[in-house]
Order: C-alpha cells, then sequence, then structure tokens
C-alpha cells in the first residue's frame, strides 16, 4: 500500500497539464493589465489635449504625469502639422507670385535693352570682354531701367562705367573703389542707410553689375542735385569727392588737374550720342 501510493504520487493524472509558477503567471497578468491601462489613459489624455481640458498632473502620481506628457507631446504635434500645413501654403502663395513676376519685368527688360541699342549703349561695350553672354544685355538694360529711375541720360551714365572702370566688374582700384562704376564700399554703405535699408554690404557685394549700377547711378544722381545740376563739378565730386569739388576754385591747379576726368567722361558721351554713321564720315 505504502508503495502504490507513493508510487502513483509521483505520476500525473492522463489530460492534466502541468501549470507553470504562480509568480510567473502573476507577473504576465500584471503586464498585460499595465498596457490595457496606459493604452486607455493616453486615448483620454490625448482626447483631453484635443479639448484643451487638459488640468495639471499630480505630482506625487507617475501614471498622471505620465498621461500628460503624453497628451502635451500629442498637441505640440498637432500644432507642428498646422503650422507645416499653413507654412505650405504660404510656399505656393510666394511661388504663384514669382511666377507672375518674371513675365512682367522680362518683357519691361526687353524695352529696356531695346531702348539701351536705340541708344547705342552697345557700341561702348563692344570691345569689353569681362561682360559677355547673357549679362552684357542684363547690364545694358540695367543702366536704362536705374538712369530713368534716378531721372539721369542712360549714355551719361554709361560713359562715367566706360571711363571708371570700362565695363570691367571686377574692376578695383588704388585706394579700393570696385565694379563698374567703381564705388567705395563706405559710400555704397551710406545710399543703402539713406534708403532706409538695414542691409550690410560687403566690398565682394560691389562686383555684381547689377546692384553697383544701382547705387552708383543714385550717388550721381544725388551729386547731381548736391550741386544744383552742375554736371562739371558733379563728376568732380564723384570722381574725388563732394568736399574737394565744393572748395575747388575755378581755373586753379586742382581745378585744372581734376578736370580731366569730367572731360573724358563728356567725351565718351559725346561718343555714345554721336550715331555711327557721322563718326564714319569723318
Amino acid at each position: 500500500m505504502t508503495g502504490a501510493v507513493a508510487s502513483g504520487a509521483r505520476v500525473s493524472a492522463p489530460g492534466v497539464r502541468r501549470r507553470g509558477p504562480a509568480g510567473r503567471r502573476g507577473a504576465a497578468s500584471r503586464r498585460r493589465s499595465l498596457g490595457v491601462l496606459l493604452a486607455l489613459l493616453c486615448g483620454a489624455s490625448s482626447a483631453g489635449a484635443v479639448l484643451g481640458l487638459l488640468k495639471q498632473p499630480d505630482p506625487g502620481d507617475q501614471l498622471d504625469q505620465f498621461a500628460f506628457t503624453t497628451a502635451a507631446a500629442v498637441q505640440v504635434a498637432r500644432e507642428a502639422q498646422e503650422r507645416a500645413a499653413t507654412a505650405q501654403a504660404q510656399l505656393q502663395a510666394a511661388r504663384s507670385r514669382l511666377r507672375a513676376v518674371p513675365v512682367a519685368s522680362a518683357a519691361q527688360e526687353l524695352a529696356d535693352l531695346q531702348e539701351a541699342e536705340r541708344i547705342g549703349l552697345g557700341r561702348l561695350m563692344k570691345d569689353s570682354t569681362a561682360i559677355w553672354g547673357e549679362e552684357r544685355p542684363r547690364v545694358m538694360a540695367t543702366i536704362v531701367r536705374e538712369s530713368r529711375r534716378n531721372g539721369l541720360d542712360p549714355a551719361l551714365v554709361a560713359a562715367v562705367i566706360q571711363v571708371e572702370s570700362h565695363f570691367d566688374p571686377f574692376a578695383v582700384s588704388s585706394v579700393g573703389a570696385r565694379g563698374l562704376m567703381q564705388l567705395m564700399p563706405p559710400t555704397a554703405q551710406w545710399l543703402l542707410e539713406k534708403d532706409s535699408s538695414p542691409a550690410r554690404i560687403r566690398p565682394s557685394h560691389l562686383f555684381n553689375p547689377v546692384l553697383n549700377i544701382e547705387l552708383g547711378t543714385s550717388y550721381l544722381a544725388h551729386l547731381m542735385a548736391r550741386f544744383d545740376g552742375d554736371l562739371y563739378r558733379a563728376l568732380i565730386a564723384y570722381n574725388a569727392g563732394p568736399s574737394i569739388a565744393r572748395s575747388l576754385q575755378h581755373g586753379s591747379k586742382s581745378w585744372r588737374r581734376l578736370s580731366a576726368y569730367p572731360r573724358n567722361v563728356l567725351a565718351a558721351y559725346k561718343s555714345v550720342l554721336t550715331p555711327p554713321q557721322q563718326v564714319a564720315a569723318r
């Protein structure tokens, strides 16, 4: 009997499964419950974030803090998505405006180029090797546009460029003047500030032919107004500085020395205005 009972105690009944340890089974159950609880909390917190009904978490409740953090992250993500959508709409609107602008500007630039050809600016530029390809018509159109904007004769502006740099956009003088119209960087910065522009200019920026012509024509127009339309003295001021031009005595030695510059500009100006047929007939 005793042996049979002892032997039978070691035999499992058929159809009955062996069970794992009670501790492992309890841990798995607790993890499943915690996962469901967290999912419910996240869903509830997200809904609260959408409605703006979240309350501040209880500092002592870790689950409450986790739910609040999750809801805040959801809210930030949605706001970022809305900002991205707004930025995309603004970008599309800007692209639409930009697509419309080149049509008008291209037509105006073509008209300015035709005016430059009619005036004869191409004759001054024919020997320039520094401006070629698509850059040449753009420079010619810019001279016409900026001269008109500043109330100057485009042929005069072209003559100044010819004397100053021979149409070399990368020309640098011994004193640091740069570009087509040989502007000094401090003068260029003063012109920008005079027009209430917050931009800061670097010397290398003056090698941009369009910017250089914009600032150079503005400066020449300023000098023409400052010297009451006296072209001769305004040109001396452009070359030597306004203070020297103001104090210069007509007929003095300094006057004769500095007069070479306006005479050269006026000679180039005359060559632009003289039709090619008259030049060939001489």
